[in-house]
């Protein structure tokens, strides 16, 4: 979980900004990514592409909570992905909608 957490953190941080080609959405309503798109934002992510059994996996090696020698690996596929990316835009979106709508305020000062 924790993991899943830091690897959304990592999306909204490295997309704040505008993107600069449009998500393709296929006609079931979810995001199809090129080969090319999807190994450009695993670099952009600073994943690792592994070849395991013949499917593509987006790995990442993060330490272990208090340790400097041990490492946990979590390996993505294209659609996991895929689905957090768009989980994340969705998720940015919902935010600047509230941000927007004045649901973010800054306290007054009395």
């Amino acid at each position: 979980m924790r993991a899943l957490m830091l690897v959304t953190a990592i999306l909204a941080a490295g997309c704040a900004g505008q993107p600069t080609k449009p998500p393709i959405v296929s006609s079931g309503g979810q995001i199809a990514a090129s080969d090319s798109q999807r190994l450009e934002l695993a670099r952009n992510l600073n994943l690792k592409v592994i070849d395991r059994d013949g499917q593509q996996l987006f790995c990442r090696s993060n330490f272990v909570t208090a340790s400097r020698i041990q490492r946990d690996t979590t390996c993505y596929t294209a659609d996991q992905l895929e689905t957090m990316e768009a989980q994340m835009l969705r998720d940015l979106d919902q935010l600047e909608l509230r941000s927007s709508a004045g649901g973010i305020r800054e306290p007054s000062s009395k």
